[in-house]
């Protein structure tokens, strides 16, 4: 029988650990293709070029109580520097789980990336949320099960 997936089988994970309070997350892969029609060809040929991913992610921000860290600071100090420092590469794992917490019957892409955009929100009668962008740098280092 078949299963469908929604936004509750949805995890993200920076340098292994979940980001808690998830909104939403996505990630997209796009190719740019070589032409390679030579002259007298009645027909475009082209070849495979170079792939790129990228995607964007929208968490609530907010604090553990047991540790009081945010569930965000992994990305917002990756990516946010002192003038001259240079933001660091992190670890990004878009899964999709089976059953909840169960990383052995995941579907997920493995990402070495840098996160290129942050911006937070607040606003009197909701909740603050953090939205970020990233860039892979390189393919993924798994292939998404099926």
């Amino acid at each position: 029988m078949g299963r469908y997936f929604s936004g509750k089988d949805g995890a993200l994970l920076v340098g292994g650990s979940e980001v808690g309070q998830l909104q939403s997350w996505s990630f997209s892969q796009s190719m740019s293709i070589l032409e390679i029609t030579a002259m007298g060809d009645t027909d475009r040929t082209i070849k495979p070029g170079v792939r790129s991913y990228s995607g964007s992610a929208r968490a609530y921000y907010y604090t553990e109580t047991s540790t009081a860290t945010p569930n965000v600071t992994d990305l917002l100090t990756a990516a946010i520097k002192a003038s001259g420092t240079e933001s660091d590469k992190v670890t990004l794992i878009c899964r999709l789980e089976e059953s909840a917490g169960s990383a052995t019957d995941a579907r997920q892409l493995t990402f070495s990336a840098y996160i290129t955009g942050v911006s937070m929100s607040s606003s009197v009668g909701e909740i603050s949320s953090v939205d970020f962008t990233w860039e892979a740098d390189g393919a993924p280092t798994d292939e998404l099960s099926t």
